[in-house]
């Protein structure tokens, strides 16, 4: 079922119930339940068993929902998952985020990122990250492919530190550049 649901006028506190579909939804404190949603602005936003395109939010929490595009100051996600995030601060339970980019600190707790960038500290318990990038990195049981930190501290298992990764970086790039360009000697020229 498509409607189109906005509300542009600060005050209002929109609360989203049912299986709707809605384009956009703008306003200081928005609450979407077991609903989908194009594009999402406000203050406090909170999709609980939902889905949306795109949020920017001062406090985003997601709880048992999704997001393509979240833009946060303060990322809360409990069992949910975000395809690209851009946070201040970010808190993950048992969630998953392709990439999540933090401008401070970043709590996981049984969660997973395929890129984790923080500018702050990461704490890690039963998590993992494909690749990790951080100033510093407190860890209890958990894990990371790449990882490139200045401190790191507890139970962090890594597969490739930051001279590993270096080099793995090196050498796909060569291998890769040298495949193109042979693919491309060996087509035949129109």
């Amino acid at each position: 079922m498509d409607q189109e649901y906005t509300i542009s006028e600060m005050g209002e506190k929109p609360e989203i119930k049912g299986e709707h579909l809605v384009e956009e939804v703008t306003a200081r404190e928005v609450n979407i339940t077991h609903s989908g949603v194009g594009d999402v602005r406000g203050a406090t936003v909170t999709l609980r068993q939902s889905g949306a395109h795109s949020v920017t939010a001062d406090h985003l929490t997601i709880k048992q929902g999704g997001a393509v595009k979240a833009e946060a100051g303060k990322l809360e996600m409990t069992q949910g998952g975000l395809v690209a995030a851009k946070a201040q601060t970010a808190k993950l339970n048992t969630s998953l985020a392709s990439l999540l980019v933090a401008q401070g600190d970043v709590a996981m707790d049984q969660s997973g990122a395929q890129l984790l960038l923080a500018k702050g500290e990461v704490k890690m318990d039963q998590s993992g990250a494909l690749v990790l990038v951080s100033r510093s990195v407190k860890a209890e049981h958990s894990g990371a492919t790449f990882l490139i930190a200045r401190q790191v501290e507890g139970d962090l298992k890594v597969s490739f530190g930051p001279r590993e990764s270096l080099i793995f970086g090196t050498v796909a790039g060569l291998v890769g550049g040298l495949a193109y360009y042979l693919l491309r000697r060996l087509q035949p020229r129109r």
